[in-house]
């Protein structure tokens, strides 16, 4: 064994006996209720239509009650869109070179990209529940219990897959409508607190 294999062993042996000393986050329980978890985060694909455009790509979603951050990048991380800020207050769009703020999300992206999209109530469906804030048509599956579909503002959120996790059921795959406006989200990851 010549030297230099030597120091990279030692080097190896010394970072790796680092990495089993350093403490662990202990990780919180996942709630026993859809309703109960207070922050998710979310990654998978996405594909928006509008009227005037056509986008698909990636997107990951990280949402406590005191931020939200929502990314939309294409391969590569190209023409990659951010829209983050706190529920209920200001927001901020970036894209394009372009840093804007708003009073609301739904405001800032109306404004700017001339998109109708009920950021508020989607916080709910992405979990599978109707928003609080206005009335709802839901249908359920044959369980009585997992939405089929929610009809809420007059957007129809159409639940096609769900996944579990950790014995709460998830939407996995998802169509949210109000023509000319549609979104499909694929969820292929989701960690709840």
């Amino acid at each position: 064994m010549n030297a230099k294999q030597l120091l990279l062993g030692a080097l190896a042996a010394t970072l790796l006996a680092g990495c089993s000393l350093s403490p662990s986050t202990p990780k919180l329980p996942t709630p026993e209720r859809v309703e109960d978890i207070s922050a998710w985060q979310t990654e998978g694909r996405v594909g928006i239509r509008t009227e005037q455009d056509a986008i698909s790509g990636n997107f990951n979603w990280q949402h406590s009650p005191e931020h939200y951050e929502l990314n939309i990048y294409g391969p590569f991380g190209q023409g990659a869109t951010r829209l983050e800020g706190t529920p209920g207050k200001d927001a901020r769009l970036t894209y394009e070179d372009k840093d804007l703020t708003g009073h609301s999300a739904e405001a800032l992206l109306y404004h700017e990209l001339g998109w109708h999209f009920p950021v508020t109530n989607v916080q709910y469906w992405i979990r599978g529940m109707a928003s609080p804030n206005s009335s709802a048509a839901i249908s359920y599956q044959q369980d009585g219990l997992t939405p089929e579909q929610i009809e809420q503002d007059g957007w129809t959120v159409t639940y096609r897959e769900f996944t579990e996790l950790d014995g709460l059921k998830l939407p996995q795959r998802m169509q949210v409508t109000h023509p000319p406006y549609r979104v499909n989200l694929i969820i292929t990851d989701w960690t709840v607190q």
